[in-house]
């Protein structure tokens, strides 16, 4: 049952979706299926499809060409121009002129002044001298004889040593150093700066007021006219040649496509109504539930 109600809104969802495909489908009278009385039943439909198809046109394109262009352009030159204007000068005029001026004359003069004079003088100096004195003495002392060969060859000759050595007196210094210190007085020369008043003539700067006679100079003003030129910028034209780019229309053959309609005949199933299921002996459980053949 579950199967038959599936089977039937699949069939009516075909059905509408052929309807809408073209408005001017044409409907044929359906032909049941022999074989199968639950079969749905087809009829054909006229559908109106768009196949593409391949002409060839001309058309009109633009394209970008250069063109030479003539325009005015301006440049601006410097030309000379002459004026006239009327100026003011100084002129630097010169004139004697009496002034009193103060002026320092060196004047001389005798200033007592203070000196240092270097003075010689001899003053007596005492000086210790040490020395060194030998306060010794002589002695009177006995001392061996010097002996000679023969009694040393006697003394060896007798074997003995007691033989009596002869002595003699001699006289000896016995030193005794002593420093002894001697003064000495001398006279000495010394200088010395002693602090000495002198007469001195110098030169001093006293000012004095003299009258003279000076060159002075003064700035006067006077008038002048002064011709010039100056340069004045004016815009000149000309004409110049650029190269334009302009859109130049031109004819071109070009293959184009479009889509053309045409009219197919198709085999859709075609949807029946309840009274017509109902008919049949498998369908007595719908019919009795739509009940819309009673």
């Amino acid at each position: 049952m579950i199967w038959q109600h599936s089977r039937l809104a699949l069939l009516a969802n075909v059905f509408l979706a052929a309807a809408t495909v073209s408005a001017s489908a044409q409907t044929v009278t359906p032909t049941p299926a022999a074989s199968d009385p639950c079969a749905p039943a087809m009829q054909s439909v006229c559908v109106t499809q768009w196949v593409p198809q391949n002409y060839t046109t001309t058309v009109t394109v633009y394209k970008t060409v250069c063109v030479p262009e003539t325009f005015t352009a301006y440049k601006t030159v410097c030309v000379p121009q002459t004026c006239t204007r009327v100026c003011t000068v100084y002129k630097t005029v010169p004139h004697v002129q009496t002034v009193v001026r103060t002026v320092c004359v060196p004047t001389p003069c005798v200033e007592t002044r203070m000196v240092m004079k270097t003075i010689v003088t001899c003053k007596p100096v005492t000086t210790v001298t040490r020395k060194c004195v030998d306060m010794g003495h002589y002695e009177c002392r006995q001392v061996p004889c010097r002996m000679g060969c023969l009694a040393k060859l006697c003394n060896k000759c007798c074997g003995c040593d007691c033989c009596c050595v002869p002595m003699k007196t001699v006289r000896v210094w016995c030193p005794n150093k002593v420093w002894v210190e001697t003064p000495c007085t001398k006279m000495v020369r010394c200088r010395e700066c002693v602090p000495c008043p002198v007469q001195v003539t110098v030169c001093k700067m006293v000012p004095k007021q003299i009258t003279c006679q000076v060159c002075c100079y003064q700035c006067v003003p006077q008038q002048i006219t002064q011709t010039y030129t100056v340069m004045v910028a004016k815009c000149v034209p000309y004409q110049c040649t650029r190269m334009v780019a302009k859109c130049v229309p031109c004819q071109q053959t070009v293959t184009c496509c479009r889509m053309v309609p045409c009219t197919v005949v198709k085999q859709v199933p075609c949807y029946t109504s309840c009274c017509n299921v109902c008919c049949t002996p498998c369908c007595n459980v719908c019919c009795k539930k739509c009940r819309r053949c009673r």
